[in-house]
């Protein structure tokens, strides 16, 4: 025990100093630590934005106006588009119209002309079909169907005498014979279309202006009508 006294007392100061010093030593990496650390706490950023920054600048007007007039400019040019197509459209279909009802005409005169062509046969005999002691009630008004595969059309007018030709033939096929008849009942003219075996048209123009109709008051003029001739292949 009096060892240890002994070398307390030799080395106290030793002791105490030692401690002393790293305490010291302990104090200044505890106050480093804590600076260190209060230099990488980020401090909390608050964003205030001013009334000010809310109004557009000068330059951000310009492009917002730039844009807005692009924008229009763009609708304005497709509805431009859109409206040339139609222009299109409508000029092409006019244009078809007219070429349509050219080549129409154009075919309806070529037609007639071709049916002025087709001769009448003076000496050609055929069977006859009249209404004496018929009602001209029963037939007046209505489309003629006979038994006689003949067919016609005249408002307000029946047949006195029909000629019938398509029995006659070596070719069959229908015939159309559009007509005009004055008011004695006469047919005046006689245009047949819907064929092209020449013998066919030759018959069923004969036959046409042979027919016979009712007399009518002066007062009606001239009047059209047709008759359709189906001729039978014999």
């Amino acid at each position: 025990m009096k060892e240890i006294k002994f070398l307390y007392q030799k080395y106290k100061d030793g002791v105490i100093f030692t401690l002393a010093f790293h305490v010291l030593i302990f104090a200044i990496l505890n106050i480093s630590e804590f600076r260190i650390k209060k230099e990488f706490v980020e401090p909390e950023i608050i964003i205030d934005f001013p009334q000010e920054a809310l109004i557009e600048t000068p330059e951000q007007k310009f492009e917002n106006d730039e844009n807005l007039t692009s924008n229009r400019h763009s609708e304005q040019t497709n509805v431009a588009s859109n409206k040339a197509a139609n222009q299109l459209n409508d000029f092409f279909n006019e244009e078809y119209q007219r070429e349509l009802e050219q080549a129409q005409n154009l075919a309806k005169d070529v037609s007639q002309q071709l049916s002025k062509d087709i001769p009448t046969i003076d000496d050609l005999k055929m069977p006859e079909e009249t209404t004496e002691n018929i009602d001209p009630d029963s037939i007046m008004n209505k489309l003629y169907s006979g038994e006689s595969n003949i067919e016609y059309y005249l408002e307000n007018r029946y047949h006195l005498r029909l000629p019938i030709p398509v029995y006659l033939s070596h070719h069959g096929g229908i015939v159309k014979v559009n007509i005009e008849v004055d008011n004695s009942g006469k047919v005046l003219s006689a245009e047949p279309e819907g064929n092209t075996n020449r013998t066919l048209l030759s018959y069923a123009k004969t036959a046409a202006l042979r027919t016979e109709f009712n007399a009518v008051s002066p007062g009606k003029g001239k009047q059209k009508g047709y008759i359709i001739y189906t001729f039978i292949a014999q």
